[in-house]
């Protein structure tokens, strides 16, 4: 038996092995590399990764702030891409805060408590709701009120009460 023959059909299985791990992998797995995990806390010190919240009302886009319209609010930093957006959320924070600590509302839905893209989002009922990539977001479009409902429920139970 050559050596020769050999490589090439282990590199074949290798890559079978990889590309079923790759299509099996659960899409809410806490190691995608676009995450920030968690988002509302300090990520390099900065919620929500950096994006304006009040951005995803006004312009239904993700858009990165601006440090010179930075804000702390409790213990957070946010940016905001003017100082318009900076003001809005002064008003009223709890508006523009994504919803479930801006975790994957399908994963809470599921009981796992995942980071989100902040880029992958949803405004239902005048709330923000991140999803942790495009494929979650395409799962949890097929039932976003039912999956609410559940990730309140997880909410509540890992938030005592």
């Amino acid at each position: 038996m050559s050596c020769k023959r050999s490589l090439p059909r282990l590199f074949l299985v290798l890559v079978a092995v990889g590309l079923a791990a790759a299509v099996s992998r659960d899409p809410t797995d806490a190691s995608e590399m676009n995450v920030i995990d968690p988002t509302i806390s300090a990520h390099r010190g900065l919620a929500i990764g950096g994006y304006d919240p009040v951005a995803y009302f006004t312009d239904y886009a993700a858009v990165r702030g601006d440090e010179t319209y930075a804000v702390e609010f409790d213990g957070i930093r946010f940016l905001f891409k003017n100082a318009d957006n900076r003001y809005q959320f002064l008003q009223d924070p709890n508006r523009y805060m994504p919803q479930f600590g801006g975790h994957s509302t399908f994963a809470l839905s599921k009981g796992k408590l995942y980071g989100a893209d902040p880029t992958v989002f949803d405004i239902i009922d005048g709330r923000l709701y991140l999803s942790r990539n495009e494929r979650v977001q395409e799962l949890w479009h097929r039932n976003p009120d039912g999956y609410i409902r559940q990730a309140e429920k997880n909410w509540s139970e890992l938030n005592g009460g």
